[in-house]
């Protein structure tokens, strides 16, 4: 899909302060104060290092993955696990991460989340052996593409129910079926699939495997999701491709905890996209409207425009504080070793959700109301608030629709009846 570029209509003062480093001067005056001196001094060389190689790099008109290369060099493809030289990993930096990336660029982002956390997370955790090893330093340095196979064509939000058929051999499982919406799918190297071998037992039969591009009966095919021009997202079939047994990171039954096991990281991950999407355009129609005049003043001066704003600005603090909330309380699971303590796995699966669905919904609603306060330009290439607008629409689904996340949320509150 190739994204279709117009006349630059811009005015030329106002061009000037419309950089990515203004943007990331505001963002950092709202940020520093919720982070400690550590994390503002990764977030300051983060972005330093996005302005000087990413940024000039960038093609608006070419898909994001000759980017990934770039970000491998400084280990920024992921921060959530423990990988190289440093000790910056965690959930917190992989948020601060996914805010500074997606402010130079939603699309590169939402690309590198999947290889980077959805696919790289499941190898840190239950990856063994030389060919895991391999495939997880290949995804690190960005020379090879990962992505997720769950959903499929009758099982969207009912993930659990999959028809993707297993039949385990000896030195080998063999997987049959198609799954949808992979995200990276069409242009992946690495495929991490869900399949059962009794779909009448998905969660006592189920598997998770990694298949390679090569493998014999793996085909993949686009699909045409308007909103990221620049993010392939496919079908992948599987017609009876044979999975090694080194390949399998979760054996029969397995499978299914691995899956719910990981669902919290990607929602995190998540919330850090959708938030550096929100103070990307909360900060752009900020800048605009201030220098954009009509009737000779700024137009941020008419209330019908300031008030809006500082609305947007009021709940995205709120809301950037409770994501990076949410990415403490991950962190404290992981090193309290509590994963496999309902409790904790309930509290965690429910706060996620909840912070998911706050944090993609803002995502949307800052970027469509700031179209609307900044005018027929901001639905032009002049500005990248459409841009921005189309990837906070898919964040906003994946992971689990936001109606999914309410459900998640409002099971767990009336669990808390249980307690009476």
């Amino acid at each position: 899909m190739k994204l279709i570029t117009g006349v630059d209509i811009l005015d030329e003062e106002i061009k000037k302060k419309l950089t990515t480093e203004n943007i990331y001067k505001i963002f950092n005056n709202f940020i520093f104060p919720l982070i400690t001196d550590e994390e503002r001094e990764f977030l300051e060389e983060l972005e330093q290092f996005l302005l000087k190689e990413i940024e000039p790099k960038m093609n608006l008109e070419e898909q994001v993955y000759n980017l990934f290369p770039i970000l491998g060099r400084r280990n920024y493809v992921q921060r959530l696990n423990p990988h190289g030289d440093g000790e910056r990993y965690n959930m917190r930096y992989e948020m601060l991460l996914a805010m500074a990336i997606s402010i130079v660029d939603p699309e590169l982002d939402l690309a590198r989340v999947v290889t980077g956390v959805i696919f790289a997370n499941p190898l840190f955790q239950f990856g063994k052996g030389d060919r895991i090893f391999e495939i997880l330093n290949q995804i690190m340095a960005g020379k090879k593409i990962g992505c997720i196979c769950i959903t499929e064509r009758k099982h969207g939000s009912d993930a659990v129910n999959m028809e993707t058929k297993v039949s385990d051999r000896v030195d080998y499982i063999i997987l049959n079926g198609e799954k949808l919406y992979t995200t990276n799918g069409p242009v992946a190297d690495y495929f991490i699939v869900y399949g059962v071998s009794d779909v009448s037992d998905p969660r006592g039969s189920m598997y998770q495997a990694i298949a390679e591009r090569e493998f014999e009966g793996l085909t993949t095919n686009r699909l045409g999701i308007q909103s990221v021009p620049r993010v392939e997202i496919g079908q992948t079939l599987f017609d009876s491709v044979k999975i090694p047994r080194k390949n399998v990171l979760g054996a029969k039954g397995q499978g299914y905890k691995n899956l719910f096991s990981g669902l919290v990281a990607e929602r995190c991950a998540i919330i850090g996209s959708s938030l550096g999407i929100a103070w990307l355009t909360a900060i752009t129609g900020l800048i605009y409207t201030n220098l954009r005049t009509q009737f000779n003043r700024p137009i941020y001066d008419f209330q019908g425009v300031s008030f809006p704003q500082t609305q947007n600005f009021t709940e995205l603090m709120a809301a950037t504080e409770l994501g990076l909330r949410s990415a403490l309380e991950y962190d404290k699971t992981v090193e309290k070793k509590h994963f496999e303590e309902q409790k904790f796995v309930k509290y965690n699966a429910a706060f996620s959700s909840g912070t998911k669905y706050l944090a993609s919904n803002l995502a949307q609603k800052i970027s469509y109301e700031t179209q609307q306060l900044c005018g027929g330009i901001a639905f032009t290439d002049n500005l990248r608030i459409d841009r921005a607008l189309g990837v906070a629409k898919v964040q906003e689904i994946i992971g689990g629709a936001r109606n999914i996340q309410l459900y998640l949320v409002s099971r767990a509150i009336k669990d808390m009846i249980s307690i009476l």
